[in-house]
């Protein structure tokens, strides 16, 4: 999320941009769930929207498979200085090797450019490849931002 752009106005842009809404005000997570909180922000000169259907049956349920948790989360943007001077060669050519069979080469670049950012989940895959490369110390992303899954 843009660091300028506000939570409202983040949570409207989402509603215009397709995202799948739900409008459950009687589900027992809705308060917590980026759906329901984009859907509360749905312009009110638009017709039509994607939106998950009341008649489904996890919807109004614990287990609601389309819930998205609607707090933010910290991710790391970047990792150009991720291998370091004192890292052995072999180390390195494991975490990239790893990184790019799991990801692709693509991902992998984007996410060592910064241009796609880098859960919580994939930054402690990325320690337990270092870790099973040998590599004890910590590892260092570029930055950190909060924004929603």
């Amino acid at each position: 999320m843009n660091e300028i752009m506000n939570e409202q106005e983040f949570f409207q842009q989402k509603a215009l941009s397709g995202y799948i809404v739900c409008f459950a005000d009687q589900c027992p997570m809705h308060e917590d769930c980026l759906r329901w909180k984009v859907g509360q922000h749905q312009p009110t000169n638009v017709s039509t929207c994607l939106c998950v259907s009341p008649r489904y049956e996890k919807a109004l349920t614990q287990d609601c498979d389309l819930y998205q948790c609607a707090h933010k989360l910290r991710f790391a943007k970047g990792m150009t200085q991720i291998f370091t001077d004192d890292m052995p060669q072999k180390v390195e050519n494991y975490v990239r090797t790893e990184l790019v069979k799991k990801h692709n080469r693509t991902y992998f670049f984007e996410y060592r450019n910064g241009t796609r950012l880098i859960s919580p989940e994939m930054q402690e895959e990325i320690r337990n490849l270092f870790r099973r490369a040998g590599w004890q110390q910590e590892v260092h992303f570029d930055e950190y931002v909060e924004a929603y899954m």
